[in-house]
């Protein structure tokens, strides 16, 4: 009744050759090739035409020539409706049933008007030698199935994989999440109970800065090892070294003539009397290590993590983010250390977003915090 229906939708058109019959049954018998030519059928779908229904007993095989099916699964057992695959020139559709004899397993709609040619396995039985004919069609037709099942079944394992990523990317996350917390909360007590209230230690000594940092560390190298990140995607990599060290220095220039030069305006207006620090290497040298412990938290984790889990592409919004919940950290310093903290972590931050690199950043740091104390102006 359908085929009535689409052979009076669209009557035979343009002329099909054995060559093209040859081109998509390459395997087949020629002489099965010349019997399929004699009872196919050519013709044009209007768009929108149900060309097969899921459920439905028929077996036709269907050539695209020219235009475009879609194949989907209806909406059952509570499932809403699936499109399985978009068919195009040069792609056949209906095998399935045909090799096996059963139910359609799903439906496919002409989406813009499309020519066919059909092979009904009803009008090849009625032929001399049907049978064989259909044997012979059905035994190529195997082959191009395999093919298929493999594409899909390679589509279906990749599609599982991505998946899976997606799921240890959420459960990374999660991690990540708590730990931002964890250090939040961690950053809060020392500031409000630990350093004013309890201990009430001086916070502007260099063993509070250690003690403070290691607080930090532990539960940040604890979370980097069970997220399982290698230290090159913390910054610690050769991988664009030179290019982040020259330009870490050239910014560690600017940072120590600005830093100077702030200071003796400061001096000169009455603001504020310099006592500088003397350079000690003993202190110089952990103020170093200091600042690259420092770096490889706020940007080689934080602003990583942010970065990926956050989809930030350009980074920047990664950088402002890792440097403010930095900055934060330095609360108990007061108000203004964390502006400033934020404010010169954007610097590292941009820095690091160019190289992925933290010899950059850590230079700055080093170098930019130096000068305030060999300054006077801390």
């Amino acid at each position: 009744m359908i085929q009535e229906q689409k052979k009076k939708l669209a009557p035979k058109i343009s002329k099909v050759s054995l060559d093209e019959i040859q081109g998509f049954l390459p395997d087949v018998q020629l002489n099965t090739l010349k019997q399929l030519y004699s009872i196919m059928r050519v013709y044009t779908c209007p768009a929108g035409t149900q060309l097969i229904t899921e459920g439905d007993l028929t077996a036709s095989l269907y050539y695209i020539r020219n235009g475009h099916v879609t194949v989907y699964r209806e909406a059952h057992d509570s499932l809403e409706e699936r499109q399985l695959a978009e068919l195009q020139n040069g792609l056949i559709l209906g095998e399935i049933s045909l090799l096996d004899g059963k139910p359609r397993s799903a439906s496919a709609k002409v989406i813009k008007d499309t020519e066919l040619i059909e092979f009904n396995p009803k009008d090849i039985l009625e032929l001399p030698d049907g049978h064989e004919l259909l044997a012979d069609l059905r035994g190529n037709l195997a082959a191009a199935v395999t093919t298929r099942m493999r594409e899909q079944n390679d589509k279906y394992i990749s599609a599982m994989e991505r998946e899976m990523i997606a799921i240890k990317e959420r459960q990374l996350f999660g991690q990540f999440f708590l730990y931002t917390m964890s250090v939040m909360a961690i950053g809060m007590v020392v500031n409000d109970i630990l350093s004013k209230h309890i201990l009430k230690v001086n916070i502007y000594t260099q063993t509070f800065a250690w003690q403070y940092l290691l607080i930090i560390l532990v539960p940040s190298f604890f979370v980097i090892w069970k997220m399982g990140i290698p230290l090159k995607e913390l910054g610690l990599t050769k991988f664009k070294f030179k290019q982040s060290f020259w330009e870490g220095l050239l910014f560690s220039v600017l940072a120590m003539v600005i830093v100077f030069l702030a200071a003796w305006a400061l001096q000169v207006l009455g603001i504020k009397e310099r006592n500088p620090a003397p350079f000690i290497l003993g202190p110089t040298l952990s103020y170093f290590f200091h600042s690259l412990l420092q770096e490889m938290i706020a940007r080689g984790f934080l602003q990583s993590s942010f970065q990926r889990f956050l989809n930030d592409k350009g980074g920047m919004r990664s950088v402002i983010l890792a440097s403010v919940l930095f900055g934060v950290f330095h609360l108990h310093f007061g108000v203004m250390a964390v502006v400033m903290t934020s404010v010169s972590g954007i610097l590292f931050g941009t820095i690091y977003l160019r190289h992925r690199n933290l010899v950059g950043p850590t230079l700055v740091h080093f170098f930019a915090g130096g000068a305030a104390f060999w300054s006077g102006l801390l």
